[in-house]
């Protein structure tokens, strides 16, 4: 089975807001997703199957990553996020603002880990619902 462009994009504009997350990862499992990258940077999604990856930009709009790296903005911005506070690419600018150049979405470790500009670890968040 390979990763479905189309199927994808239903499945993330089929989502409202930050609090439909856990049912999108739950579509995502049964499109055979095993984690997806958003690079904040290029705006842009990269999703993997076990065999493969696809590039798709979707809801993306690249935005800018700051230098240093601050683990409690990102803390603050997921948040926020979570709670419907804002939308997805205001989410992004605070990411951006917080130097979180990508973060993965792993939904066999059932966690989406946020990463400083030096690719270590800024912050793990349990996905729910998974």
């Amino acid at each position: 089975m390979s990763l479905n462009n189309q199927e994808i994009e239903k499945a993330v504009y089929a989502e409202k807001n930050a609090g439909g997350f856990a049912q999108l990862m739950q579509e995502f499992k049964t499109l055979g997703i095993k984690r997806y990258d958003y690079l904040v940077a290029e705006g842009l999604y990269r999703y993997f199957d076990e065999n493969s990856s696809v590039d798709l930009p979707l809801n993306g709009k690249p935005k800018k990553v700051a230098e240093q790296s601050n683990s409690e903005a990102i803390k603050i911005a997921v948040q926020r996020a979570q709670s419907g506070e804002f939308d997805f690419e205001t989410f992004c600018e605070l990411a951006g603002k917080a130097g979180v150049p990508f973060w993965t979405s792993d939904l066999v470790l059932k966690q989406v880990i946020y990463y400083a500009t030096n690719h270590k670890a800024l912050l793990v968040e349990p996905i729910p619902g998974l």
